[in-house]
């Protein structure tokens, strides 16, 4: 069951109603409820706004829960891609059990742009902001010097637009040592 479905159901058992009584109400079959609460469906907007008047919610507010669940769903699998394809080339050797939960969000970031491919850096942008995966390069690529340099580089340039980027990656790396 996903959290609209347990919400709707609430709903229902907090009025004192059966599913197949507020189905009724509101001309829906029963089983078109139901599939919706258990999750096999997916809410549609007639059905939303239906149950919205039914309960008297503020309109919209249960498509808006069902996007956002459906966002959250979609950044899950985006991480668990990401951890599974760095897993592969052994990027989390000192980890002894590795799932997209216990990963931080900082180290997925770092181990994406020195081991994947520029499709699987991609991602990120979708899972994270740009400004946080910014912040998160310069706090710790971007200050390690000759190490990463050239990679630095190619990443300043590429995907923050940053000009000069060998003059600002020694800036950074000076204010790291002050």
């Amino acid at each position: 069951m996903n959290r609209v479905g347990q919400y709707i159901e609430s709903l229902i058992k907090k009025s004192g109603c059966r599913q197949s009584d507020v189905a009724r109400e509101i001309g829906v079959s029963r089983q078109s409820l139901n599939h919706v609460i258990v999750g096999k469906r997916e809410l549609s907007m007639p059905l939303a706004l239906k149950l919205e008047s039914f309960f008297n919610l503020p309109e919209g507010e249960l498509l808006k829960m069902q996007a956002e669940e459906c966002v959250h769903d979609y950044k899950k699998q985006l991480k668990r891609k990401l951890v599974d394809s760095l897993s592969k080339v052994n990027a989390f050797w000192s980890y002894a059990d590795v799932t997209s939960e216990n990963i931080p969000d900082e180290e997925l970031i770092e181990k994406t742009f020195i081991f994947l491919d520029l499709k699987d850096i991609a991602l990120l942008f979708e899972l994270y902001h740009r400004d946080y995966i910014r912040k998160a390069w310069r706090k710790n690529m971007a200050v390690q010097g000759d190490y990463l340099f050239n990679l630095n580089v190619m990443i300043a340039m590429y995907y923050f637009n940053i000009k000069q980027p060998e003059k600002y990656l020694k800036r950074a790396e000076q204010e790291r040592f002050r």
